[in-house]
């Protein structure tokens, strides 16, 4: 059997499901997230509470889970979690545990936004102008590289926080306080249709498979509406990316596909929120990554997708007691808990 843990599971309940289908009921699909109320808790084969990847008994709590659990593949969906877990991959490995995560310095780059725009210009990949905001509130020369509107936002950030779009100095100035100064980045304000691109790589520096998929409409930073579009310009890029960035498993991209082609901003390695639009039209990246953790051998498939596939999403909803939730009762709960009633 191979068992699959998804850590800080949140809502992602149709991720979930295409691991189910993906394990061809030769494992079961277990969740984890701290918040006993966290809908994919609901849905999984078993379920368990972590404490919050800031506390400092996290990684001997999940190491704990999936050792009782017999989990072979921990599969995190959150950007605090990866660099924590990327320390730990060997850690893990020495219990046959593979951490579905890049190497540290791969993720230290997706973590940073100003590390990933120098990332981009060291490989000729197109991207935004972006700089430290203490060089630029400072420096004439430096602001003098960027025209207004101008975008203030976090150099570590995530689902589109404390994203500003500034119309002059004054505005930069006042948005800019908002934030720490170590952790602010102005970057040059891009015009054109906003783009994802679904990776999936073998840890060596080989391209797998990609969908781009357009942003057609966002809420809370998450993709509401999207649509695969075609491979165009992306493919070569992209392939630049994997080879000097040699990400394991899933990755994504974001850039906007402007009059000039595409300008690339982002990098964040783990599950993006909208794929399951990338799934739905073909991607099967569940399937790769537990045949990548077996040690099996994957071999290319870019562009076996379906383009045009739309989607709009909608809420649903899970129903409870809260004492049965505060119990455990919303699911087998996993590490020895099963039929006791209680959360790990």
């Amino acid at each position: 059997m191979f068992n699959v843990l998804m850590t800080s599971g949140g809502r992602r309940v149709e991720l979930l499901n295409a691991f189910r289908l993906a394990l061809k009921q030769n494992g079961s699909i277990l969740a984890a997230d701290c918040d006993p109320t966290a809908p994919v808790l609901f849905a999984a084969d078993g379920a368990g509470l972590l404490p919050k990847v800031t506390d400092s008994d996290y990684i001997e709590r999940l190491l704990e889970m999936c050792r009782v659990s017999d989990v072979k593949l921990v599969v995190p969906l959150i950007d605090p979690e990866l660099p924590v877990l990327a320390k730990a991959r060997d850690a893990f490995l020495g219990y046959d545990i593979v951490l579905a995560v890049s190497h540290e310095e791969c993720v230290r780059i997706a973590s940073d936004k100003l590390l990933t725009a120098r990332f981009f210009g060291e490989i000729g990949v197109p991207t935004a102008t972006t700089v430290d905001i203490r060089n630029y509130l400072i420096d004439a020369e430096i602001q003098a590289l960027l025209e207004f509107p101008v975008v203030v936002k976090p150099r570590t950030g995530s689902a589109g926080k404390q994203v500003s779009v500034c119309n002059n100095y004054q505005e930069v100035v006042y948005y800019s306080s908002k934030l720490r100064e170590d952790d602010c980045i102005v970057q040059e304000y891009l015009r054109g249709n906003e783009v994802t691109i679904d990776i999936f790589s073998d840890g060596y520096g080989n391209l797998i498979e990609m969908v781009p998929r357009q942003r057609l409409k966002t809420r809370g930073g998450e993709v509401e509406r999207g649509l695969t579009i075609a491979l165009n310009d992306f493919v070569s890029f992209v392939e630049s990316i994997v080879a000097a960035l040699k990400p394991y498993g899933v990755i994504n991209v974001q850039c906007f596909n402007t009059s000039v082609g595409p300008m690339f901003t982002e990098i964040n390695a783990r599950f993006g929120g909208g794929y399951p639009l990338a799934h739905v039209a073909g991607a099967c990246f569940p399937e790769l990554l537990i045949d990548l953790a077996m040690g099996k051998r994957i071999v290319s498939r870019v562009g076996q997708y379906t383009q045009n596939i739309l989607m709009t999403r909608y809420d649903s909803a899970f129903y409870a007691y809260m004492d049965d939730v505060r119990a455990g009762n919303w699911a087998s709960t996993v590490c020895g808990m099963a039929g006791k009633g209680g959360l790990v």
